[in-house]
C-alpha cells in the first residue's frame, strides 16, 4: 500500500470511527448498525471490514472516542470559564445539564445501556470503565479534590455526590423532559456546585 492509500484508509478509518461514536451518541449502539453507518459516510459495508472485524470492535473504538470527545468539551468549558473569570467546575454543571443536543449526548448515558447488556464485550466495558474514570477524576480536579480514593475527603465524597447529581440529572431529563420537577432538580445542583 502506497503512502497516499496508507493515508486514506487511516483517513476512513478515523471518518468511520467519528460517525459511529455521533450515531451511537444520538441513536443508541444497539440501532445503529455497520450498514446506517458506512451508508451515512458514503461507503460500503463491505469496506468497513477492511478496518475492523467486527462491529463489537467499533464499538469499542467509538466509545474511546466519544470520551476522549467529551474531555475535550470539557477543556473548552474550562477555559471559557477561566476567560469569564468563573468557577471551572460551577460552568461545568451548568454546561453539561444544558447541553441536549442527542449527537453530543454524554458517553456515561449513550453507553451505559450497551455495556450493561450481558452481550456487551469486555473490551467495551473496559474501555467504558475507563472513560468514566478519567472524567470522573477530571471532574474532581476542578472541584478541587486529589483523583479518586476510596478513603476520600468529606470534600471529596461531596464531589462525587455532585457529579452522581449531574449525570443523573441528565438521565432523568432526557428520558422525562423538561417538567418543572426537572427543572427543580437542575436548580438545586446548580447552587450545590456554586457552594
Amino acid at each position: 500500500m502506497g503512502r497516499s492509500s496508507h493515508a486514506k484508509a487511516l483517513e476512513n478509518r478515523a471518518k468511520i470511527i467519528d460517525t459511529a461514536a455521533a450515531l451511537f451518541r444520538e441513536f443508541g449502539v444497539d440501532q445503529v448498525s455497520v450498514a446506517n453507518i458506512m451508508s451515512t459516510i458514503g461507503m460500503t459495508v463491505g469496506g468497513f471490514y477492511k478496518h475492523f472485524d467486527s462491529k463489537d470492535a467499533l464499538v469499542t473504538e467509538a466509545l474511546s472516542q466519544a470520551f476522549d470527545d467529551s474531555r475535550a468539551a470539557w477543556e473548552g468549558v474550562f477555559q471559557q470559564a477561566d476567560r469569564k473569570e468563573e468557577s471551572r467546575s460551577v460552568a461545568l454543571v451548568r454546561q453539561y445539564l444544558l447541553n441536549k443536543s442527542p449527537k453530543r449526548r454524554c458517553p456515561l448515558l449513550a453507553f451505559a445501556p450497551h455495556v450493561a447488556n450481558a452481550n456487551s464485550t469486555a473490551p467495551a466495558r473496559k474501555a467504558y470503565q475507563v472513560g468514566t474514570k478519567d472524567l470522573l477524576d477530571t471532574f474532581l480536579s476542578e472541584i478541587g479534590c486529589s483523583a479518586f480514593s476510596p478513603e476520600g475527603t468529606d470534600q471529596q465524597r461531596n464531589a462525587l455526590v455532585l457529579f452522581s447529581a449531574m449525570v443523573g440529572a441528565r438521565a432523568l431529563s432526557q428520558a422525562a423532559g423538561k417538567t418543572d420537577w426537572m427543572l427543580a432538580i437542575e436548580s438545586a445542583i446548580n447552587e450545590t456546585a456554586m457552594k
